[in-house]
């Protein structure tokens, strides 16, 4: 007869199987918005510095106003910081990375797929037998 103090675990999240519910739901709402992700990875790979900064022929760079950047470009910033230096600041904008975005894309897009087994090289195992020695 089983103790009335030992602790019997719950059987609903056996193995991570609540784990595996959530991941399996994630991927349903990905693949049922696949078109309207894919539209905005591809928006977001097309931005440029350009879309969010200006600069003149004396060098002097100057960020645009809000209404002037276009979503995708807005959308494609990381990270923003501004420090003050003298009485105005220096803002630094670091953009997402490109080539990772363009490197998910030509993989969801069959592009970048692994190679076929017909060009890897062949595995031939030799074993060499030398002859019975009689004495």
């Amino acid at each position: 007869m089983p103790s009335k103090n030992r602790a019997v675990p719950r059987m609903n999240n056996l193995g991570g199987v609540r784990d595996i519910k959530k991941k399996l739901r994630g991927s349903d709402v990905i693949f049922q918005n696949r078109d309207k992700l894919a539209e905005a990875l591809l928006s977001i790979s097309q931005a440029k510095v350009t879309d969010v900064v200006d600069w003149d022929d004396q060098g002097k760079v100057s960020i645009k106003n809000l209404d002037e950047i276009p979503e995708h470009a807005l959308q494609s910033i990381k990270k923003i910081k501004a420090r003050p230096v003298g009485e105005s600041f220096e803002v630094e904008i670091e953009m997402i990375d490109k080539v990772r975005v363009l490197q998910m894309l030509a993989k969801s897009a069959g592009i970048l797929d692994k190679e076929h087994e017909s060009e890897k090289p062949s595995v031939i195992e030799v074993n060499m037998v030398g002859p019975n020695e009689k004495n």
